[in-house]
């Protein structure tokens, strides 16, 4: 993030529910699987009863523990922010000048039809994921485009 000290003019949060859920689902169905896949290579296996239970619980706790870790990094990445300043943006600790965003169209899959959100690709590879689209922030950054143009206007003069 740049140092900076001025107070940004907005502040964006994701659409929780939109940035969980979906990675939450298929998260367990991937776990599930897994577990499943290393239930099989355990069964075809000569082992006595003992070692297999010993195996299905160890291979247990692994998948679960993978599987918690996975969740709790989707629950860090949901609760990022994006700040809107006057000049840039800061999006994961990087900052985006205004002037330099090449798109402001939202895009919707069906994933964001469902939950009513939107993303953007601003370029650069900077995105804005999982936005409320009742928010209508493409208008908010065209805004902020729009106000630099005149502000470099004036400048320049």
């Amino acid at each position: 993030m740049l140092p900076t000290q001025q107070q940004p003019l907005y502040v964006l949060n994701q659409d929780q529910k939109r940035a969980l859920i979906p990675k939450i689902i298929i998260l367990i169905a991937l776990s599930a699987i897994f577990y499943v896949g290393i239930l099989l290579n355990i069964s075809l296996l000569d082992m006595r009863a003992s070692q297999e239970n010993l195996a299905k619980t160890i291979s247990l706790i692994v998948v679960i523990v993978i599987a918690i870790v996975g969740i709790g990094l989707a629950i860090w990445h949901a609760r990022n922010k994006v700040y809107f300043y006057a000049d840039h943006l800061v999006i994961n600790k990087k900052s985006l000048s205004i002037n330099s965003i090449l798109n402001t169209q939202a895009k919707q899959d069906i994933l964001d039809k469902i939950f009513k959100s939107e993303s953007i690709n601003l370029g650069n590879n900077f995105h804005l994921r999982h936005i409320p689209q009742q928010l209508q922030i493409p208008n908010y950054i065209n805004q902020l485009i729009a106000y630099q143009k005149k502000q470099a206007a004036f400048t320049g003069s």
